[in-house]
């Protein structure tokens, strides 16, 4: 059994998976596996995954027609062989030591899983940033509120066993699956430990920012259904509330931001989640004497709480109109093309100067010249 497999849903990412496989590959503990789940891409990734697998016997492809990035995770997790899982997105790259690191914690404080630090950084200007940094700790439980907060599953690795023995499975949303997924891992495991390392490079420019109606409605939405759901049967109220009230208001002033272009019908398939994400929680909850002193309240959620707590349809729904903004905001708000210009050329000189910012590009292009020599090798 390997010490890790590398779970890594794939669709049309041919320009990146390269360096993404690379990564894996060049890791000082070689005990690992690579498992990518090519997700019906159109592009060239399956070719570029097969190549892989032909030169390299730590690579397994899996082919399947496109059912989306929850389901292509399912895929690859139910068919890993590692005794973690590290879930890895093919268009982001690690760490050359990120196995070694995790897994040292991991077998130092006997823990189930790990969390690692990130790097968010920009493929135009290469500036860099920390993505929510967290210091070493070991056996931590879900009872701190710093990872009440955790979205991501590609920070993590967790043991396999966890994932079986509880039947754990990644929702099929298109949107909202992560957090939906570490919610399940970590009210169920008994505790788990921070590195401190940065192991994991996120590039930021092509993620999808902007969701259609449909995806921000049916899946984001039900997402956050499901999340309270999760946390709710665990006995975790607090942490509803601050999901409620970073995520859920978040994206109910940019549904309503976009309700006067894409029509009011929206609003009132909105408002069907929002009730059933609502229903048993009590208005006392969105209080500041409740939710003290972890939390601190945002004042301006609790109408919008206590009407849907209250199943009040009409009060929701005209609390939703209200954070609609006025036609001058908007106006304010459209991005002007030579101030970007700007400031991409401001960012691009910092980058020069700044070391996460070399050591990010450095690692890239690493990457990049050993994922070239690979493909240009002819597979025998």
């Amino acid at each position: 059994m390997p010490k890790m497999t590398f779970a890594i849903p794939c669709y049309n990412m041919e320009p990146w998976l390269p360096v993404c496989l690379e990564s894996c590959l060049y890791q000082t503990e070689p005990d690992i596996e690579v498992l990518v789940v090519n997700d019906g891409s159109t592009d060239g990734s399956g070719d570029v995954a097969d190549h892989y697998a032909a030169q390299d016997g730590r690579v397994r492809v899996i082919h399947q027609t496109n059912q989306g990035h929850g389901k292509a995770r399912q895929m690859a997790q139910d068919n890993a062989k590692g005794e973690f899982v590290l879930f890895l997105d093919a268009d982001d790259f690690l760490d050359r030591n990120a196995v070694r690191d995790l897994l040292a914690v991991a077998e130092r404080d006997k823990v189930d899983a790990v969390c690692g630090n990130a790097v968010v950084f920009s493929d135009k200007t290469f500036n860099s940033r920390k993505y929510f940094y967290h210091p070493p700790a070991a056996n931590l439980t879900f009872a701190d509120p710093r990872y009440w907060k955790s979205k991501v599953a590609w920070r993590w690795i967790i043991r396999r066993s966890v994932l079986t023995d509880n039947n754990l499975e990644h929702p099929p949303y298109k949107s909202g699956q992560d957090y939906c997924f570490m919610l399940q891992v970590l009210t169920r495991i008994e505790s788990f430990s921070q590195c401190g390392s940065f192991f994991y490079f996120f590039r930021q420019e092509h993620k999808p920012n902007r969701m259609t109606m449909d995806t921000l409605i049916h899946h984001q939405f039900a997402s956050f259904l499901l999340a309270k759901d999760i946390l709710m049967d665990a006995g975790q109220i607090k942490p509803v509330i601050r999901f409620l009230q970073e995520n859920f208001f978040r994206d109910v002033k940019k549904l309503a931001a976009r309700l006067p272009e894409e029509g009011a019908e929206w609003g009132i398939k909105w408002l069907d989640y929002a009730l059933k994400t609502f229903k048993g929680l009590k208005p006392e909850y969105f209080t500041q004497e409740f939710i003290r002193p972890e939390l601190k309240l945002d004042r301006n959620f609790v109408p919008l709480a206590q009407a849907l707590c209250n199943q009040d349809k009409q009060t929701a729904l005209s609390l939703l109109n209200s954070y609609t903004p006025a036609p001058s905001a908007i106006s304010n708000i459209l991005p002007d093309k030579e101030r970007s210009r700007f400031h991409s050329w401001r960012r691009r000189i910092k980058a020069q100067l700044k070391p996460l910012s070399l050591r990010t590009r450095f690692t890239l292009r690493q990457l990049e010249r050993l994922a070239d020599e690979r493909l240009r090798t002819p597979v025998r």
